[in-house]
């Protein structure tokens, strides 16, 4: 059976719910062709270009962003964290599939052309379209099999990646023509290619990244790709600029000129930037920095100029207990703190405005999207840590602490981003835990990757922290803090045996009941309260556009669609009515 135009995530449908949308009319791309069915099962193909491309204006401008983030991080294989990282990064490359940026709970093809499934679901065979890394050479298919082994390399830090190595052998993918690959995956599962469409799972080209060591990859403009812009310069503290790749394989792509994201540490100038029209856009454009009321409010403020975009619920907020050290190497300790947190007060206080209403919800160990729903707010109010009032699980987390040795309380180092909405809700976590529990925390606020960098070491005791969904899936969450050991979202590695088999066992059940089942035994052996990590809350991933920026469709999930390829600017465009 050969299909065209766009695939819908099997198994895992990505539906984003918005606050508010900006796109422009354009449809999902449709294919006027398909190929010929493969005998050896199902042919999905993606013709270039969809109708979309036609209708953007290309300008000779360049787009001017705003960003409040120092990039810290450059290879997006081995990195952990959105703003520092895959923002800068993602408009440099390409993937093998990607979300479709005009219909983004769709999957696409970005450097293939199309791919066939085997009828057993266990191989994966893509044509590439003709391609140039940005030095000119060719893009080939040994360049991405070198790009996927290089993704599952045995004992390299992959923070947001490593959740590959569930479905691919390293080295097992083989290499039929200089444009064909066939991948083959160790088990069928609708979750491999909503994996390999994370933005995080880029194609580098074999010539340049097998020369570097991993540090030299994170270095800014050691790596290059094939995407539609190059990085042309990056001024620590001052800004990143990007050229056109004029030699981009999709035509009419991308439609500036270039673009140049100006760094501003301080938020409140951020927003006044926004506000008098020095820029066009906020990085990302969302991100959960700016998962508050004031996206909404500096709409209202510039009359619709200034456009808001929200995604419900896009981030989870949580802390990473370092257990390398006195007091959290304790599991009591860390059960004691899991205990005694406010969950709703921390979200009434945090998350919630007067004049727009709330934010965000209660911190779960696992994302509620997608539709895929694991742990309900009516379960939460009779669960341990969740429940009110707090005194019984106050009483237990202080015999916790008692029976650790810290009877009297004790003082503790607390690692947090200087955005004030993160310092907020660490003052806010910080009260709570000293009033109920003595624990002293004295907060050391930083910038992001001098904050990354500190989780990662194990310096302070604890580390608040936050993760974007990455795909619209329970799995999501399970992958990134537990099935990684070490790197930033587990750094002191944390283990437990029988959660490891049931993120393997989750991966390859196909039916939802049966891997509810494991998720829930999952979740049961988390709130046990012993892991590195104690959720706090739910928030929003919010940005802010100039209402003449066209064709940007809010996706699910702020890990994706971060390549400002297909979003143009139209002078004459009507200053929405509301």
């Amino acid at each position: 059976m050969a299909c065209s135009g766009t695939f819908r995530v099997t198994g895992v449908v990505l539906l984003a719910s918005l606050l508010l949308m900006i796109s422009s009319a354009a449809a999902p791309p449709t294919a006027a062709e398909a190929q010929t069915p493969s005998a050896d099962g199902q042919t999905f193909s993606f013709p270039w270009p969809p109708d979309w491309v036609a209708k953007g204006k290309y300008q000779k401008m360049v787009l001017k962003g705003i960003t409040g983030f120092n990039p810290g991080q450059w290879d997006v294989h081995a990195c952990g964290t959105l703003p520092d990282c895959l923002m800068p990064s993602s408009p440099q490359f390409n993937g093998l599939v990607y979300h479709n940026p005009v219909n983004p709970d769709e999957i696409v093809c970005d450097l293939c052309e199309s791919w066939t499934v085997s009828r057993d679901g266990k191989t994966y065979t893509f044509r590439l379209r003709p391609a140039q890394w940005h030095d000119g050479q060719p893009v080939t298919a040994e360049d991405i099999k070198f790009s996927l082994d290089r993704i599952v390399e045995p004992g390299a830090i992959r923070v947001r990646t490593g959740v590959l190595r569930t479905f691919y052998e390293h080295q097992s993918a083989q290499v039929i023509d200089d444009r064909t690959i066939r991948v083959p995956v160790k088990f069928a599962s609708p979750l491999f290619l909503d994996n390999l469409a994370s933005e995080y799972m880029k194609m580098y080209p074999k010539h340049v990244a097998r020369g570097l060591s991993p540090e030299e990859a994170q270095k800014p403009g050691k790596l290059i790709g094939s995407g539609p812009w190059k990085l042309k310069e990056f001024k620590p503290n001052i800004s990143i600029e990007y050229v056109r790749n004029t030699n981009y394989f999709k035509k009419g792509l991308p439609y500036f000129d270039g673009m140049l994201f100006t760094i501003v540490r301080d938020y409140n100038r951020r927003l006044a930037a926004m506000q008098v029209g020095q820029v066009h856009t906020t990085e990302g454009p969302t991100i959960g920095t700016y998962g508050t009321e004031d996206p909404l409010r500096i709409q209202r403020e510039t009359k619709g100029r200034v456009r808001a975009i929200y995604i419900p619920e896009a981030v989870q907020t949580y802390m990473v207990l370092h257990m390398n050290k006195p007091p959290f190497n304790d599991a009591r300790v860390r059960r004691a703190v899991f205990l005694a947190i406010d969950r709703p007060e921390l979200v009434k206080i945090v998350r919630c405005a007067e004049s727009f209403g709330c934010f965000g919800s209660l911190g779960t160990f696992l994302p509620n999207k997608g539709g895929k729903i694991v742990e309900s707010p009516e379960e939460l109010a009779q669960v341990k840590g969740w429940r009110r009032p707090k005194d019984q699980d106050l009483a237990e987390a202080k015999a916790l602490m008692a029976a650790a040795g810290y009877a009297n309380g004790v003082k503790v180092t607390l690692n947090v981003g200087n955005v004030p909405l993160v310092v907020k809700q660490a003052e806010v976590v910080a009260e709570q835990l000293r009033k109920g529990l003595g624990i002293d925390f004295t907060i050391e606020a930083v910038d992001r990757a001098t904050q990354v960098d500190r989780i990662m070491r194990g310096t302070p005791h604890a580390s608040s922290d936050s993760s974007g969904v990455i795909i619209l899936d329970p799995a999501d969450y399970l992958n990134q803090h537990f099935l990684v050991i070490g790197g930033q979202k587990n750094p002191d590695s944390w283990r437990h045996p029988r959660l490891a088999e049931i993120i393997l066992a989750q991966a390859r059940e196909p039916e939802w009941p049966k891997r509810l089942r494991l998720f829930k035994e999952a979740v049961d052996i988390l709130r046990q309260g012993e892991s590195h990590v104690v959720p706090l809350t739910w928030g929003s991933s919010g940005g802010m556009m100039d209402y003449r920026l066209q064709n940007f469709h809010v996706p699910g999930s702020e890990q994706i669609v971060k390549h400002f390829e297909h979003i143009w600017w139209d002078p004459e465009a009507p200053l929405p009515r509301n």
